[in-house]
């Protein structure tokens, strides 16, 4: 009778997770069915929510970035404040409700001192920059508009000379620069047909720096209550789903946090170093405009694996241009560079934050740059080195399952 009941209760239980599957199934399928008849109108809201998100999605971003030098700075610099904190626990419950206070408005003054130290950082990183580095190469490029003119007349006679000494036809140059003023005056054409998207580029700037100064306000109050938004995270995940699931969201919220800050704090530094040696060197070599390529070679570093060509290419033009052999000492010595960087710099700088091979890089930056643009280019390897860390640890825990199941005695 016991056995009757209690396969019973066991069918009934069946048949209402089943029940409960299927009615999921059925809701999800006419939710996804309204979804394609009313594709147009769910994009269009769907392009109206990113737009009132867009200060906050910038705010987690510069959150995010800025509180690695915030955690640096608590742990290393305002360290000595926890000194100040009273953890006995041995008082009655009034006394040790004051010293919790009192160690709430420690921590919240620390933090605050830290934000602040932080945002200082980056305003005299900013002013550095604006005070040192951008008048010099703003000095470069109009020294640089002064010469091109005759920098233009030297490589034309160097071309008629390298006409004449292969035997080619002297018209052979005049063709190319017909073709060229041609394709400056089509240039030309396209620039005054292009105004209204000018206008519309130059109103999208607007709502971008209102969206930058707002989601710069909203980073303050993320940082201030970080740990705060991080504990109602976890009660929520924790309320709303299964443990299990629950424990893997956690756990791959950690992977990733991981995997993005040593991801975006490495690659900064590395383009710092990278542009830095670019400029010393070629100071040192006596190549002209050392400086602006550095700068130049520096800031498109932060592009990972190709980002120093990128900005070498230009550099290149610039260089040959002004004399040829500027230009082949800049290429050789740019390749022994980024041999340096690949091998010496990126292992030690950004370390194993990535975890992925050469051909796993290039398909999350081409599949980031695909979908997202040039921020996906950049964001795109370490979202994939995260997936591929999960799927990893996925994949590896059912092989041990399955080799534990095959091991039990029959």
């Amino acid at each position: 009778m016991e056995n009757n009941n209690e396969w019973k209760n066991k069918n009934k239980e069946m048949t209402d997770k089943t029940f409960r599957n299927y009615f999921f199934l059925i809701t999800f399928g006419i939710c996804l069915l309204v979804a394609l008849l009313n594709i147009k109108y769910l994009v269009g809201y769907l392009g109206l929510f990113m737009n009132i998100i867009t200060p906050v999605l910038i705010g987690l971003g510069i959150a995010f970035i800025l509180n690695i030098p915030m955690s640096f700075i608590e742990m290393h610099f305002l360290g000595f404040m926890n000194r100040f904190e009273n953890k006995d626990n041995r008082f009655k419950s009034k006394e040790n409700r004051f010293r919790k206070k009192k160690n709430r408005d420690i921590n919240k003054g620390k933090r605050m001192i830290a934000i602040t130290l932080t945002f200082l950082l980056v305003i005299g990183v900013l002013a550095g920059l604006i005070t040192f580095v951008i008048p010099q190469v703003s000095t470069s490029i109009d020294t640089l508009m002064v010469k091109l003119p005759g920098y233009i007349d030297s490589f034309n006679t160097l071309v008629d000379d390298a006409l004449a000494f292969f035997n080619l036809p002297a018209t052979m140059w005049s063709d190319i620069t017909i073709e060229w003023d041609a394709l400056m005056e089509q240039f030309g054409s396209l620039l005054l047909s292009s105004v209204p998207e000018i206008f519309n580029a130059t109103k999208n700037i607007t709502v971008g720096f209102f969206n930058a100064i707002m989601g710069v306000v909203i980073s303050i109050y993320l940082l201030a209550d970080k740990e705060k938004l991080l504990t109602l995270k976890d009660k929520l995940i924790y309320a709303y789903v299964r443990k299990d699931r629950a424990d893997f969201i956690q756990d791959v919220s950690t992977t990733a946090n991981q995997v993005f800050h040593g991801f975006i704090a490495g690659q900064i530094t590395e383009a710092f170093i990278l542009g830095t040696l670019c400029t010393v060197g070629l100071a040192i070599l006596q190549i002209p405009y050392a400086l602006l390529i550095g700068v130049m070679v520096g800031m498109t570093s932060v592009i990972p694996v190709f980002g120093a060509f990128l900005g070498a290419v230009p550099s290149g033009f610039i260089l040959l241009v002004v004399n040829p052999i500027y230009c082949l000492i800049f290429v050789v010595y740019i390749i022994a560079l980024q041999q340096v960087e690949s091998n010496v710099i990126y292992p030690r700088v950004v370390g194993g934050s990535i975890g992925l091979s050469g051909l796993w890089v290039l398909v999350g930056m081409i599949i980031g740059g695909s979908l997202f643009g040039f921020l996906g280019i950049i964001l795109g390897i370490p979202s994939f080195a995260v997936f591929y860390a999960v799927f990893r640890k996925i994949t590896n825990e059912r092989i041990e399952k399955m080799t534990v199941e095959q091991e039990k005695p029959a």
